[in-house]
């Protein structure tokens, strides 16, 4: 486990009930989200297209271009952040998928 503090998976709380929870994230070039852990299966829909740079804990990083409504799982239990690396605002949908 990391030592790091870990704040929320995306820049506004949305949504909550007992299948998922949802977030907005919203980058401006240059800016990163915290270093969070999503701790159930989720996915994003990607809702302002980009180029993201992911960090991980483990000190690998990978930098992505994501289009308009493309949809990507995520890794349950990655530890990493991610920074908008392109020149416009970037966002997305986050949807944690809780286990029933």
């Amino acid at each position: 486990m990391t030592d790091r503090k870990l704040g929320d998976v995306g820049t506004d709380f949305l949504f909550e009930n007992e299948h998922v929870k949802t977030w907005s994230l919203v980058l401006e070039p240059g800016q990163s989200s915290d270093w969070h852990q999503h701790h159930t299966h989720y996915l994003f829909i990607v809702t302002e297209a980009g180029t993201l740079k992911a960090e991980y804990d483990d000190g690998t990083e990978s930098v992505s271009d994501y289009a308009l409504g493309q949809v990507v799982m995520g890794q349950k239990n990655s530890i990493h952040r991610v920074t908008n690396v392109g020149n416009a605002r970037y966002s997305n949908s986050i949807v944690e998928l809780k286990e029933n």
